[in-house]
Formats: C-alpha cells, sequence, structure tokens
C-alpha cells in the first residue's frame, strides 16, 4: 500500500511537471514587476490606496489623478517589497493622470511604446492593487480578458461629468475596482497599452466603464507634462479642489448621508489659516447648501482649484463664514 501511494504522489508530480506553463506567465512577470502599489490620503468614499506604473529606471511613476496623491505623504511598494516616498512632479487635469517620482535607480520599467495593434478581442491583462488584497509585499493581482474597443469616453464621476473625453480602450477585464486606478492595462508580450483610469459610470449605458488611458496619451504626458492636451483641456470647474489640500477631513461615518461636521483640521493647512475648527458644522460652500458630507466633498472636488473660496459654517450658535485659499501644488 505504501509503495502505491508513492507511486501515486510521483505520477501526479510528473502530470504537473508536463503541463505547459501559463501563455500568459511572462506578461504577469512583466506587468507585476512594473507596477506598485500606492498609499496616500483619504477623505469620504475616496480610498487611500491605488497603483501606478514605473515609465522610466530613475523611479518616475505615472498614476491616476487621485485624493491619495493630496495627503501629508505618498508611500510606494515596489515588486521587491521596498517602501520609497513618492511626490508628486505633475499632473494633467484633463487626462486625469499624476506623474511621482521615487528616489531610486535600475528599476524595470514599462517603454512607453504603442496600442494600434490591437484588435478587438485580442488577449489583454490588467496588474494593479485591487481593493487593496496586496496589502504588503505581495504581488498585485492579474486578471485576463480581452480589447472590447475603443470609444470615445462620455462618462461621469458619481454626478459631475469626467473631464477626458478622448479615445479609451475598453475591456471586458473588470478593472472599475477601488484602488485599481493608475494600474497597467498589457497585451498578451506584457507591453504596457494603458493606465487603468478611475472609476467612472458611462452616460449612455449607466454602468461602470473598464477603460484604459492609451499609452499614447501618457506618452504624451510624460513627454510634455505641463502640455495642454491638443484635444482641449480641463475646464476650471472640473479641477479638483480636494478637502484634504485643505487640511480637512470630514466627520464622514454613521449613516449614508452623515452631516458634514468637521472632524479635524490640519495643523498649518488653509484651513486651519482661515480659522475652521473641528467641530463645526458645514452650511455652504460658495453659496451652496450642504446637508450631508457628500455635498461638501462634491463641491469641493469641483470648485476652481486655483480661486479661494468660501465655506459658511455653524459653530455653536454662530453662523460664520470664512475664505479659504488654495495651498500651493506642484
Amino acid at each position: 500500500m505504501i509503495a502505491l501511494a508513492v507511486m501515486l504522489l510521483l505520477g501526479a508530480a510528473a502530470a504537473c511537471a508536463d503541463q505547459p506553463a501559463s501563455p500568459f506567465a511572462g506578461a504577469i512577470d512583466a506587468a507585476q514587476a512594473r507596477v506598485v502599489k500606492l498609499y496616500g490620503g483619504a477623505i469620504g468614499r475616496e480610498q487611500g490606496y491605488g497603483s501606478g506604473v514605473l515609465v522610466s529606471a530613475d523611479g518616475k511613476i505615472v498614476t491616476a489623478l487621485s485624493s491619495l496623491l493630496e495627503g501629508r505623504s505618498i508611500r510606494a511598494v515596489l515588486a521587491d517589497g521596498r517602501v520609497l516616498t513618492a511626490r508628486v512632479t505633475a499632473r494633467d487635469e484633463h487626462r486625469q493622470l499624476a506623474i511621482l517620482q521615487v528616489e531610486s535607480a535600475n528599476l524595470p520599467y514599462f517603454e512607453l511604446g504603442s496600442s494600434e495593434h490591437l484588435e478587438p478581442g485580442d488577449w489583454v491583462l490588467s496588474a494593479a492593487n485591487a481593493f487593496k488584497v496586496a496589502d504588503g509585499p505581495e504581488a498585485v493581482s492579474v486578471s485576463v480578458g480581452v480589447l472590447a474597443g475603443r470609444a470615445r469616453l462620455e462618462a461621469r464621476r458619481r454626478a459631475q461629468d469626467f473631464p477626458y473625453d478622448g479615445l479609451v480602450l475598453l475591456t471586458d477585464v473588470i478593472i472599475a475596482t477601488p484602488g485599481s486606478a493608475g494600474g497597467a492595462l498589457v497585451d498578451a508580450e506584457g507591453r504596457l497599452v494603458g493606465v487603468i483610469g478611475k472609476s467612472v459610470t458611462s452616460k449612455l449605458t449607466n454602468t461602470f466603464a473598464n477603460f484604459a488611458i492609451p499609452v499614447e496619451e501618457v506618452a504624451a504626458f510624460v513627454a510634455q507634462p505641463d502640455a495642454k492636451p491638443q484635444d482641449g483641456s480641463a475646464s476650471p470647474s472640473q479641477a479638483e479642489f480636494s478637502a484634504l489640500r485643505l487640511g480637512l477631513r470630514l466627520f464622514n461615518v454613521g449613516s449614508r448621508r452623515p452631516p458634514p461636521f468637521i472632524e479635524r483640521v490640519r495643523p498649518g493647512s488653509p484651513a486651519q489659516a482661515a480659522g475652521l475648527r473641528a467641530g463645526d458644522l458645514v452650511l455652504s460652500v460658495n453659496g451652496r447648501t450642504t446637508e450631508a458630507c457628500a455635498d461638501v466633498e462634491e463641491l469641493l472636488r469641483t470648485a476652481l482649484a486655483d480661486k479661494p473660496l468660501t465655506i459658511v459654517v455653524k459653530r455653536g450658535e454662530s453662523v460664520l463664514p470664512f475664505e479659504l485659499k488654495p495651498a500651493e501644488r506642484p
């Protein structure tokens, strides 16, 4: 009996050894080595984690523009487990992308080539820190699907129009998930074809759009981070005016629409300079009434990013107006 058991085990091992490797093994290894996990600020329904792609050997990272970039510090976890401090060096409000820099050398990185070779039905893979499953040195998650096609994006993010309306790569891979934005969409050879976009809803179907910004757009941004896109630019009303940049944190717990009480004011922030305090109840932003935390977050997100704004709060029995000036940004 023992001899029979040994023979069965050896036979099973031999059968496993004979199985061919995944046809995507090389692409998976390449993608996981070049995608980083990012951790930073969180506010309301905005997660404080995401993904980024390395685009140079000296630590240049492209990611999606998000609130995590507004925290006091941004941590980038490389594929080898190293944790490095990242700083924002450029933002593109239209493409909703940002460039980060970490201090390192000889890193594996994606070449910014082309996505034109992809046809509908071709295999694509996503590599990202979806749902923060890889919370430590673990490799990022990889999913396999196909390119569904190319289309001009007409989408909303919550109640606001999404600034980018150019061509995107659509896929059946479920990438409209927390943590995936900023990750890589690669072809079957492991070549970067797009950077995963933020979670948005299609205006046409009212469903989440699984899309990536084409690598050509990424390359144009990296080459000229201060240039305006040829097909348009974000209007001022679409620029993010983050509560984190102002130094505010709202007490966004307890119900589906909690009242907008200020939980914390960061020392040295524009909010503190203006005179706001923890415990203040926000009544309006730029003259628009706010009944819940989500109202404040949306109004701050869509305010003019380079203009002061007026916040009216209730403090005790008093109603007080405050003017906030945005902090400098890279």
